[in-house]
Parts: structure tokens; sequence; C-alpha cells
């Protein structure tokens, strides 16, 4: 396998230099081909379980349906909660895992990136959470640009917590990108500014969710879609007129339209999306075929 160019090794762009972007040529001359894969919850040892399920073995099978179904992809988007251990040493081995792939990729904090949990042997809800830093290497208010499209990432991830939110930086920077670039674009992010059916998952999305549709509502005719990680399924809806998406994990899964925590038996999976020149994408979620060991 060739090596990928690596995304997530340059330099962070900052917030007040709007034009520091991530330039890729799309392989296709009439789209570009994405695929996004989020909650991945991997551990160092490599065979411990996560919710009963092997994390690592399902990202291998994960993968290896990528490179026969997409090996022609653009970019990959990892949407956060990448590690159960978020250490700098096992960031490293991970992102040395993505470089032996066949495309660049963008890797963004998700809650379980910025905290380091404690007592696992505790019901989820009775654990320590403590805060840490974001590993450099994780990216905020960042943009991929394509000559068409523009893909955009930012970090709702926050030290210690469950839930998540923009700081005003980061909303503030969004705003002027949209305004300056007027490309159409997407949104990468890990938690949700909606809710998707689930009372205990909704009370853990993002927390200031008026304030990031406040930001971008001037310039939903740019934003084609808005997709995130966090909830560990499929879900889809139209919001504020602008197309929202969920996708599944590839470790274990969350029962939908429940109100209690309880893990789902569907498969691990991906979401791919196409971006078409004339400014419209389509989008699915496509699953490995192992059966988890229930």
């Amino acid at each position: 396998m060739s090596t990928s160019v690596c995304l997530h090794h340059r330099t962070a762009c900052p917030l007040d230099n709007l034009q520091v972007v991530e330039s890729i040529i799309p392989k296709n001359s009439e789209f570009v081909q994405l695929v996004q894969i989020s909650d991945l919850h991997l551990y160092e040892n490599t065979e411990q379980l996560y919710c009963n399920i092997n994390p690592k073995a399902n990202l291998d099978a994960i993968m290896a349906m990528i490179e026969q179904d997409f090996a022609k992809r653009d970019l990959l988007a990892i949407t956060g909660d990448l590690l159960q251990e978020p250490t700098e040493a096992n960031y490293t081995q991970l992102f040395d895992y993505f470089d032996k792939f066949s495309s660049p990729y963008v890797a963004i904090s998700g809650n379980h990136d910025v905290t380091m949990e404690l007592d696992s042997h505790l019901p989820f809800f009775q654990r320590r959470h403590v805060g840490i830093h974001a590993d450099k290497r994780l990216k905020n208010c960042h943009v991929v640009a394509t000559p068409i499209w523009d893909i955009v990432f930012l970090d709702s991830s926050c030290k210690g917590e469950i839930w998540g939110c923009f700081c005003q930086r980061s909303l503030d920077w969004l705003s002027q990108t949209l305004a300056t670039r007027q490309k159409p674009c997407i949104i990468f992010c890990h938690h949700p500014m909606f809710n998707v059916g689930s009372a205990w998952i909704d009370n853990h999305r993002l927390k200031n969710s008026d304030d990031f549709w406040q930001a971008i509502l001037p310039f939903k005719s740019q934003i084609k879609g808005i997709f995130v990680g966090h909830v560990h399924q499929e879900f889809s809806s139209i919001i504020n007129e602008i197309s929202v998406f969920t996708t599944p994990s590839t470790s274990a899964q969350f029962l939908p339209n429940q109100d209690e925590y309880g893990i789902d038996n569907s498969h691990a999976g991906l979401r791919w999306i196409t971006l078409y020149n004339n400014a419209t994408l389509a989008t699915g979620v496509k699953r490995i075929q192992t059966v988890p060991p229930f």
C-alpha cells in the first residue's frame, strides 16, 4: 500500500489566519469521495474488549472494507473518540496505523480524547472523568479545500466532560470562514447539535447548540450537510433546512430510541459521502458483516 499524505501531522491553522487550508485534488474530476469513521474506542491492549466487542478487530475489518470498496477515496474523516486510553504514545501508534492506508485523513477530538476515564469496573455514570489536553495532531478550525468544496473540521470536545461545546473563538472562526470563502461545504464534528431520540444520549449533545446554529444560519445555503459521531448509531434529519447525519461506531453500537443506556447488536459501520461538482451530495452507511460476540 502507498503511504498517505498525513494531514494530521501538519500544523493546525491559527484562528486569525483564515486562508491556511489543506488542499486536495480529487481523483475523479466529477466528485469528491469521502469516508467517515467514528468512535473507535481503542485500547493499548488490542485484545481488550469494549462493550463486549474487540474494537481493534472491528477497525481492521472496517479499514479492509474501505480499502476494497472505497479504494479511490479522497479523504478519510475520523470524527472523535479515537482512544479509550488517550496518551501521546497511543495516538502515535494509531496514526502510524492510518499512515499505512491509501488516502489522506483528518482526525478530530471526541470527549474520550480529552478525558481519562477512571474506575472502568463501575457502571458508566459512576466513573470519574478527568480532563486532559487533546493531542496536538487532532484538528480544530481546519479546512480541507477542493476546487469546488470546502470540508470543515471542528473540535466540539470539552475536557473532562461527556457533552460537547464550541468555544466562542471556534464559532467566530466558522462564521468568518463561511463568509470569506463562500464555497459549498460540509462540516464534521463529534457532538450532535440536535436530538436523536434517546434521552441519555441527547443529554450529552452539544451544550451551546443554539449558538452554533446562530453562527451558521446566515450561510445555510452553503452548508450541504453536517456529519457527527458520538451517538454510535445511524441517524439523519433536516434541521433548520440543513441535512444532518450521524455515523455508526467502528466499535459497539448503542440502541436507538431508548431513554436508558443500551447496546445494540447491529454491526459496526462507516458513512460514505460523495460531493458532486453541482454542489449536491449523496451519502449512506455501510457495515461490516461479522457478527458481534454477544
